[in-house]
């Protein structure tokens, strides 16, 4: 008897100790920052490219599309090399300011998880497609990216990092810009970081985010899935997560952090296998249900990312549409 007991109190160990560990091992593999902008490093508004990284793409069609996408046409040959400060004012970031149009509105763009920053191809074509439009534009590198100052390993969700377009909004002020000519672009987790921008300051008026998770429950299973593992392994998952960062992993539900002071477009891929689609009709129901002023446009036959790419004209004419309606 006394050997069951042990026995089975070494089985109860073995598996507590073997949940936490598979746990740990998610939340690091998915928070872990690659400070570099992996192939795209070094590239710059004029020497940049959608076909160095595509072969990395299992997805033939995402494959091909960046393969065959003529980025040379949308190559910018002046802008400004600026520093400034986050709002956690001892981070030191980085940007390159496309400053064209005199009085005309101005977009920050922001890029997605790691390895990125300013000098990934998606944020080099919507700067080139907003300033085709005669709109002014500052590409950041978030905290831990790029030029901006790397202060800790892990990714912070945007919980933290906020913050750094918050100070990319102080600085465009400094410089002359008024509080309804500033507008938000996020591009897949730097959506989800803009949104926890704007709510943080009601005076940004208009946020376009592409390819967005909505809710943490939901972002949750969907990357523990990717690791092969249920939505059983969640709390271990979170709790990881908070040991590495210092932050509440939970907090990241940006459908929550929208308000109806302000204006939001939404686009998302139609087959998106990296946030899947449920995330673009969770912000579609959330956003009606609650008096939400936000345009959706869900694009045919796409993956993730894709529509900028794939509907090119199309991206920059509602981005046109948009930003022209919402800021001055």
């Amino acid at each position: 008897m006394k050997r069951l007991f042990q026995f089975l109190i070494g089985l109860i160990v073995l598996f507590i100790f073997s949940y936490y560990a598979a746990g740990f091992y998610v939340a690091y593999q998915i928070l872990k920052i690659d400070h570099s902008c992996g192939l795209h490093e070094g590239s710059l508004p004029n020497k940049w490219s959608t076909s160095i990284d595509a072969h990395q793409y299992k997805n033939i069609s995402q494959k091909t599309l960046r393969e065959n996408f003529p980025f040379k046409d949308y190559f910018l040959n002046d802008w400004q090399d600026v520093y400034f400060v986050s709002r956690d004012k001892d981070i030191k970031l980085n940007g390159w300011l496309f400053n064209y149009f005199p009085k005309r509105p101005i977009i920050i763009v922001t890029h997605g998880i790691n390895p990125n920053g300013k000098c990934k191809s998606e944020s080099n074509l919507v700067a080139s497609l907003l300033v085709k439009k005669n709109f002014n534009v500052l590409t950041i590198d978030l905290r831990n990216y790029g030029q901006s100052d790397k202060v800790t390993s892990f990714e912070d969700l945007g919980l933290k990092s906020y913050n750094d377009i918050l100070g990319a909004f102080d600085f465009l002020k400094k410089i002359g810009f008024k509080d309804n000519q500033i507008g938000l672009h996020g591009i897949s987790l730097g959506a989800s970081t803009s949104i926890f921008a704007a709510y943080n300051e009601p005076e940004i008026l208009a946020t376009w985010a592409d390819s967005s998770l909505a809710e943490f429950d939901m972002i949750l299973k969907d990357e523990i899935a990717r690791y092969g593992l249920s939505i059983e392994f969640g709390p271990a998952v979170s709790l990881a997560g908070k040991i590495l960062t210092g932050i509440d992993p939970t907090s990241l539900s940006p459908a929550l952090k929208l308000s109806s002071t302000q204006s939001y477009f939404f686009t998302h891929g139609d087959s998106d296998t990296r946030v899947l689609t449920r995330h673009f009709d969770y912000f579609k129901e959330y956003t009606s249900k609650n008096n939400i002023n936000a345009e959706f446009w869900l694009v045919e036959e796409s993956d993730h990312l894709d529509g900028m790419l794939k509907y090119t004209d199309e991206y920059a004419e509602r981005m046109e549409i948009f930003f022209n309606s919402k800021l001055k």
